[in-house]
């Protein structure tokens, strides 16, 4: 009976032993930290290192020491942190704002964005006050490239009368670590006003991105009274922004915050495959000059490789650059669905632009207009290539999770699309930097609808930095050149046939357009210049434009303005619940650039053809 209920007994603890360990399973950590010890331990600041033990610490994590007067100290706490990634396994960073004579429990940290890793905990205490007396940096707030202010304070005079303080302070190469070679009164100062016993310091004529130790003073009769030294970095003045990546091509971005000594007379982008690049060693774009923010988009890279880029200004000082941001480009198809036979070659030539029945055909954008779309010569004096096919919604999510914003780039600062886009349209979540673009179920080959025409710009702006040649939308003239037939023409009243059936989709708002290339192409086989979705052209709309060009022959016509301006934009083709602008002589315009109708949509063309697509 003893020996069953020892082994019962045995058996029961066995259990709950292991029931023990599993309540308590250790996690295997990706990033373990030491904290390793202290130096320079004065009255208000002290120097503290940690090792990594495991693990590396990449440029988006934060490392840090976190402190308090009790045991267990977290980031709730007191805490110095950096960010970025550290040489050799180890940092050392500065504790400033304790208190004589007090003990504190330190323990290094790593922050990796989702989770917190604490080192081991250790103990200082910090020295005791000195009968001369003592003073202090609270802090260094207000940093600029150039500028900052040391808030300073005598907190004991020692009993003695204070004749002078201040700050000194010197510049160093490196970030400060112990032994530190401190700076004095013989070196630069900056001195209080006679009275009080604090003041803020205010540093000017800094260098920018540059390490300052600065040390607080006070002078008696018989000595001087230095304070602990402190440590601050200046900020650049120029600034590296976001990158956002293409497959051949990439954003950059930029920031002057202010004319560092001299005015910024260049500012630009350069970019390589060295973390250290500059405009001497790899590419470069000038953009313009000045201070503020400023972007480019940059093409001729390779898909799926690194690269970095940094921001640079010049001034009467030399050039100046900001930190290298890394990006990798991406892989896959620019233009899905796209190949060298869907960019239609549309020879150059003469054509009689316009409504023949202009006097008596009231125009639709109105319903009360007549005699403003008269018959006009026209020659499109070059060859240029058209979209066989209105840019699809498979196409359109391929450029807006490379621009990842969803307002333009460009003024008139516009949204691209409608916040709730159309059944047959796309879908999107997130927000940027990580906005995330998606046909909706089985509409990849359908025409992208819900775009403004800042959308439909930008996106001639980036695929012109992908493939490496200009891409724009077409002005009124090249799109109804294209429609007609070009050199093709049979003279159609639609755009391929006198059938409006054979070439036009027309369904209504509930079953939206049909995919691209359903109907009967025209003369030259194109798709859907009549039906389906109104396009874009580069034009902005003008009753009198036609008339002014009545008795001429006009050469490339277009009503282009200033890009930078609102205004109405012309659309041509119809739509599929647009009958009455179906024809290829009539004109259609929007509201503004903003305006972004579920009827909406473009085609490109290019005067030539890129290396591939």
């Amino acid at each position: 009976m003893k020996n069953k209920f020892f082994l019962y007994m045995m058996v029961t603890i066995l259990s709950l032993f292991a029931s023990s360990c599993n309540d308590d399973e250790v996690i295997e950590t990706s990033v373990q930290v030491t904290t390793q010890g202290f130096a320079r331990v004065g009255q208000t600041t002290a120097f503290v290192s940690a090792y990594i033990t495991k693990g590396t610490v990449s440029d988006n994590m934060v490392v840090g020491f976190c402190w308090s007067e009790t045991t267990s100290p977290d980031v709730e706490d007191s805490k110095i942190e950096s960010v970025g990634a550290i040489a050799e396994n180890g940092y050392m960073l500065q504790m400033v704002g304790l208190s004589p004579s007090t003990e504190y429990y330190v323990r290094a940290y790593i922050n990796d964005g989702s989770h917190i890793y604490y080192g081991n905990e250790l103990k200082l205490t910090t020295k005791d006050l000195l009968g001369d007396g003592w003073c202090v940096i609270d802090d260094v707030i207000g940093i600029t490239p150039t500028t900052a202010t040391a808030i300073m304070q005598i907190a004991d005079n020692g009993g003695s009368e204070v004749l002078e303080y201040g700050i000194c302070y010197e510049g160093a190469d490196a970030p400060p670590v112990p032994p530190l070679v401190e700076p004095t009164v013989d070196g630069k100062t900056i001195v209080a006003d006679a009275g009080g016993y604090a003041f803020d310091a205010n540093l000017e004529n800094l260098n920018q991105n540059t390490y300052y130790l600065v040390r607080p003073y006070f002078k008696t009769a018989t000595s001087v009274v230095y304070g602990e030294t402190i440590w601050f970095k200046t900020m650049n003045f120029i600034k590296t922004g976001n990158v956002f990546p293409g497959y051949r091509s990439a954003y950059l971005y930029g920031e002057v915050l202010m004319d560092a000594g001299s005015p910024t007379t260049e500012r630009g982008v350069c970019w390589g495959t060295n973390p250290e690049i500059t405009i001497e060693t790899g590419s470069y774009k000038k953009i313009d000059k000045g201070v503020g923010s400023y972007y480019s988009i940059v093409g001729g890279l390779k898909k799926g490789t690194t690269y970095y880029a940094r921001a640079y200004a010049v001034n009467s000082d030399g050039v100046f650059y900001g930190l290298p941001v890394e990006f990798t480009t991406h892989t896959g198809d620019i233009v899905p669905g796209m190949t060298f036979e869907d960019l239609i070659l549309v020879e150059n030539g003469i054509f009689d632009m316009g409504n023949p029945n202009t006097d008596t055909e009231v125009s639709p954008i109105d319903n009360k207009t007549y005699g403003k779309e008269q018959v006009h010569k026209v020659n499109i004096s070059k060859d240029f290539y058209i979209c066989r096919y209105e840019v699809t919604v498979e196409q359109m999510c391929v450029f807006l999770n490379v621009y990842q914003s969803r307002n333009s780039r460009t003024l008139p600062v516009k949204a691209l699309h409608n916040g709730s886009t159309a059944a047959w349209c796309f879908q999107y979540s997130g927000a940027a930097p990580n906005l995330i673009y998606k046909p909706r179920a089985g509409k990849n080959r359908h025409p992208v609808v819900n775009v403004t025409w800042p959308c439909a710009e930008q996106f001639c702006e980036w695929l012109s930095a992908e493939l490496g040649v200009k891409v724009r939308l077409p002005s009124e003239a090249e799109w109804e050149y294209a429609a007609r037939g070009g050199k093709r023409s049979q003279g159609y009243l639609y755009s391929g046939s006198n059938n409006a059936n054979e070439v036009s989709v027309s369904t209504d708002n509930k079953r939206g357009p049909s995919p691209v290339g359903t109907k009967s192409p025209n003369e030259l086989g194109i798709y859907d210049m009549t039906g389906n979705v109104m396009e874009y052209c580069r034009d902005f709309f003008d009753w009198n434009f036609y008339g002014t060009h009545a008795d001429e022959i006009a050469v490339d016509p277009v009503n282009a303005g200033k890009l930078s301006a609102d205004g109405k934009m012309i659309v041509r083709g119809g739509s599929f619940r647009h009958p009455t602008y179906l024809k290829v002589y009539t004109r259609g315009c929007n509201q503004h650039k903003g305006e972004a109708g579920n009827h909406s949509g473009f085609r490109f063309v290019m005067e030539k053809l890129p290396e591939e697509i």
